[in-house]
């Protein structure tokens, strides 16, 4: 999974991207706006990993892992423009963590959009909205042109559907996340990668002090249909660079049960429907990353191609029930252990071997 942290110029992205990283980029307010993406990878804590690899005793024990982009702030006022070969890098992420800033800095005020979350999210959706339509249209105009010339097929003409319903829904001011095409528009129209199709979750930027103090502009964003969270970005990053055991301890002070990169691999995974299921052995135990609702055959491309390719069925346990009873042999004996066929949807924290053949 990629995820991309954006928002307006120092809002406290970089900051963010450190604590969650663990990284020592700059974050000077005076800095010079940085020219790449900071990059990332972030290992998804999971207990049921530990659990299992403690019980095989592998070679390797392999998390789950996010890639985080931290990008250069954008749209910093008003008539700018994003680079575009930013933004077409922007697009290949799966989704967006959008950082508003909620810390006061009378500097940054006169620079920058004020401490209004609300305020910055509108901007920063609005220029997304805006290149999302200019792409549309500038592809049904090319659709046009190659009607006139002959060029008339059953895959354009739904394209020309769907980036109709798509130029509407844009121009009513809708992000396209809200809207829902027939299959084989959509299937049409997703290599546009579109922003504003991205789900987006939402990260308030706020002093470790006054956290509550933005519960209200929580709820508005979620009754806008957001997943919103107040974060004290610069606390975060003075605490990843603790060692655990202090750090535990002013997580209680704060009365924080997670870091910051259990919480925000937790969101994120939220945030794209995303379960895990493992696969286990003596070489390896693994987590796998995987949208909630596919079946088995997509579990098994996961893994490898190959294993989708020549199908046969898939051998599965709960982890539950391995936890509970110690040996997958107990499990067999007590009729736990599952053969599930193609069409079988994986559950999270299924344990699943392919049975394949090419």
């Amino acid at each position: 999974m990629k995820l991309a942290i954006i928002g307006l110029p120092k809002s406290g992205k970089t900051t963010i991207f450190n604590a969650l990283t663990r990284s020592e980029h700059n974050t000077d307010k005076y800095a010079p706006p940085a020219s790449e993406a900071n990059i990332g990878v972030v290992q998804v804590a999971d207990e049921r990993i530990t659990r299992l690899s403690e019980m095989y005793k592998p070679k390797k024990t392999i998390y789950a892992t996010i890639e985080y982009h931290d990008y250069p702030g954008i749209f910093a006022k008003d008539g700018d423009t994003a680079d575009n070969a930013m933004l077409s890098e922007i697009k290949s992420v799966e989704a967006f963590a959008i950082v508003l800033r909620g810390f006061a800095d009378e500097e940054l005020d006169s620079l920058y959009a004020a401490g209004d979350p609300l305020a910055q999210l509108n901007r920063i959706e609005e220029e997304m909205m805006l290149n999302d339509l200019i792409v549309a249209e500038k592809r049904l105009e090319k659709i046009e042109l190659g009607y006139k010339r002959g060029v008339r097929t059953p895959a354009i003409q739904a394209e020309e559907k769907a980036l109709r319903e798509i130029c509407a829904q844009l121009q009513n001011n809708n992000a396209l996340r809200n809207l829902q095409l027939p299959p084989d528009e959509d299937k049409a129209v997703r290599g546009f990668q579109f922003f504003s199709a991205k789900p987006v979750l939402i990260l308030v930027n706020c002093s470790e002090d006054n956290v509550s103090a933005w519960d209200s502009a929580i709820s508005q964003l979620e009754s806008r249909g957001y997943k919103a969270y107040a974060i004290a970005g610069k606390f975060e990053e003075e605490l990843s660079k603790l060692d655990a055991e202090e750090a535990e301890m002013f997580m209680t002070d704060m009365g924080m049960t997670e870091s910051i990169r259990d919480r925000l691999t937790h969101w994120s995974y939220q945030l794209m429907g995303y379960i895990s299921f493992f696969t286990v052995g003596a070489d390896e135990v693994r987590a796998w990353t995987l949208e909630g609702g596919s079946n088995a055959v997509a579990a098994a491309g996961k893994i490898h191609s190959d294993l989708a390719r020549g199908f046969i069925r898939a051998e599965c346990f709960k982890y539950d029930d391995i936890l509970a009873h110690g040996s997958e042999k107990i499990l067999k004996e007590k009729g736990l252990f599952r053969l599930e066929g193609k069409e079988y949807i994986v559950k999270d924290g299924d344990i699943i071997s392919i049975r394949f053949n090419v």
